[in-house]
């Protein structure tokens, strides 16, 4: 960087520091919505509103939104907390989860970060639902949210070591079939965030879709939005964005 441009412009040292970090791990502020913008194929204030717009999305979701609203309630107020509430999903992430998977039935179902649990049993109580018995597989690297689903669904916890995640969450999957569908909500940081939705749309069956929380907290979904997924959407939640893209 030129020593004449830091004398000029005092602050520009830790504005590139920042973006370095960004790049490489992600932070709390991420990018904006107008990055976001630049490759998505729609952006939505709702779950209804998305379904509408996007024919392969079951239209039978409409009918189990209200459900999942009071779910998400009841969730909250029942769950232990595990781990930090922060990281708990919120209602659209949850109402899009529960309404989705009660609808397409899945086979077997991929996420990442467990937390306090409440993705994980937006997927578990649609799934006890189901008459194909479907499979959730939820990893982490926190011993302690294996127990954050106590009902009797079919839900299978791998517990991640965080300093081998990447060939240990390779290596599990190759032992599965393909799932229908994989929730991202672990690693919020760059480098994982890319490896992860790579392997994602990798492991997915064709048709398979990819939903992950807090796309604004690194340009990973961006950059994959415009050049790997064959679409995408972002949609609005209280505090973040939520990704959905199709394989």
């Amino acid at each position: 960087m030129n020593e004449n441009y830091l004398i000029k412009y005092p602050g520009l040292l830790d504005v590139a520091k920042r973006r370095i970090k960004l790049s490489l791990l992600g932070d709390r502020d991420g990018v904006s919505l107008n990055y976001l913008a630049k490759t998505t194929n729609g952006i939505f204030t709702d779950i209804q509103s998305l379904i509408l717009a996007e024919r392969e999305l079951p239209r039978e979701m409409l009918k189990h939104l209200s459900k999942s609203k009071l779910l998400f309630t009841k969730t909250i107020e029942d769950q232990s907390r595990v781990t930090n509430s922060r990281w708990n999903a919120e209602q659209q992430l949850f109402t899009l989860l529960y309404s989705l998977v009660i609808s397409k039935n899945p086979n077997l179902v991929i996420e990442t970060g467990v937390a306090n649990g409440i993705s994980t049993n937006a997927i578990m109580k649609a799934l006890e639902k189901s008459k194909k018995s479907g499979a959730l597989h939820s990893f982490d690297v926190l011993p302690e949210t294996s127990k954050a689903y106590r009902g009797s669904g079919n839900w299978k916890f791998h517990l991640l070591n965080a300093t081998k995640a990447h060939t240990q969450l390779r290596d599990e999957l190759q032992r599965l079939a393909k799932p229908e569908l994989w929730l991202h909500d672990s690693n919020h940081g760059y480098r994982w965030q890319k490896f992860e939705f790579l392997l994602a749309i990798k492991s997915l069956r064709r048709g398979g879709i990819l939903i992950s929380d807090d796309i604004d907290a690194s340009p990973a979904w961006a950059e994959l939005a415009g050049t790997v997924f064959r679409k995408s959407y972002i949609i609005f939640d209280s505090r973040k964005f939520i990704g959905i893209a199709f394989k």
